[in-house]
């Protein structure tokens, strides 16, 4: 008699379960907990595909900087020099009113000063 309560206490305990995760269709099915290892298995693989994924990112981000970065150093000794040269057309441009070098003056002064805007803007 204690063993048919046993019995009876069991089955009751798998129907909970079969309720809960689902009775399997066929004889073919996989064990909860062998489904649950190759799941295991499978975000192992998962989390070391998304570390190389994000090694592989951060080098290739990095690599952008270091260019970004050479590139604003050229941007910068490229305004110097045209900074320099308009200096030098400023001195060797009449200075008096109404002279024909003194739009072009003007015109490469707005120039310099809009270049120098844009690099203090990207800086």
């Amino acid at each position: 008699m204690a063993s048919g309560a046993a019995n009876e206490a069991l089955r009751d305990r798998v129907t909970c379960l079969e309720n809960f995760v689902g009775v399997p269709e066929d004889d073919e099915a996989v064990s909860l907990a062998v489904s649950t290892e190759q799941h295991a298995i499978e975000l192992v693989d998962l989390r070391k595909i998304l570390d190389d994924f994000m090694t592989e990112t951060n080098a290739r981000i990095n690599n952008i900087i270091e260019d970004v970065m050479f590139m604003t150093d050229v941007v910068k000794i490229n305004l110097k020099s045209l900074e320099d040269e308009v200096a030098l057309v400023k001195k060797s441009v009449p200075a008096h009113p109404g002279s024909i070098g003194e739009e072009y003056v003007a015109a490469l002064s707005n120039v310099q000063t809009d270049l120098l805007q844009c690099v203090k803007d990207f800086s």
